[in-house]
């Protein structure tokens, strides 16, 4: 699935338009789900696939991703969400800024699980982080504090902050598992984020020097 940028531009070239050009890619969903169009459809998808690769290619030469084929997987974890999860998007004249969400959040899932956690706190306060340099019992006990930490909130933020917290879910995914609209979920998730911060267990990381 993945692509050099040699082999990405000559997949380009069969674009019709610009990557660039969102415009273009918005007409060739909206026709392809409103027509049935498939000739609309391949250029929707051939569209999806240069715009995904581009967008990680850009990363890996920026030095974002320590190995190289980080950028692949990535490449290919965000396309197959796109092609799993776009029959749902609503409004077709935004399907290109739902692809670029969809690249983001992919690129930001990839860098929480790399820093293992999520801030607990202000960017100016405690923040639980597990690097390269904590041990691996460090890295233990930062998730057993944050499962029980969890499972002492509402039961009503238990399932968003688990999904969240320890599986990496995007808002759309969590959205889909609770039967919530997205807006809730954001809600749910800072408000899980606010009773976190001062779970004691959760302290005692900070305050042993695991930051």
């Amino acid at each position: 699935m993945p692509a050099s940028a040699s082999e990405l531009q000559t997949v380009t070239d069969r674009l019709p338009f610009s990557v660039d050009d969102t415009g273009a890619a918005n007409d060739a969903f909206r026709q392809w789900k409103e027509e049935e169009d498939p000739d609309a459809k391949r250029l929707a998808d051939l569209w999806t696939y240069c715009y995904v690769c581009r967008y990680f290619l850009a990363k890996s030469a920026r030095g974002t991703f320590d190995n190289p084929s980080d950028a692949d997987e990535l490449t290919t974890r965000a396309y197959r969400k796109v092609q799993k999860n776009r029959d749902g998007v609503r409004n077709a004249g935004r399907y290109a800024n739902w692809v670029s969400v969809v690249c983001k959040n992919t690129l930001l899932n990839y860098t929480r699980r790399n820093q293992f956690s999520e801030s607990i706190d202000d960017t100016d306060r405690a923040v639980l982080t597990a690097g390269t340099t904590n041990t691996v019992a460090e890295v233990g006990f930062v998730h057993e504090a944050f499962v029980e930490a969890i499972e002492r909130l509402p039961a009503y933020l238990q399932e968003p902050a688990r999904l969240y917290f320890l599986e990496d879910r995007e808002f759309e995914e969590i959205s889909e598992a609770v039967g919530k609209p997205v807006a809730t979920v954001r809600t749910y998730k800072h408000k899980a984020m606010k009773q976190l911060r001062t779970d004691d267990r959760l302290r005692e990381y900070a305050n042993r020097g695991g930051l």
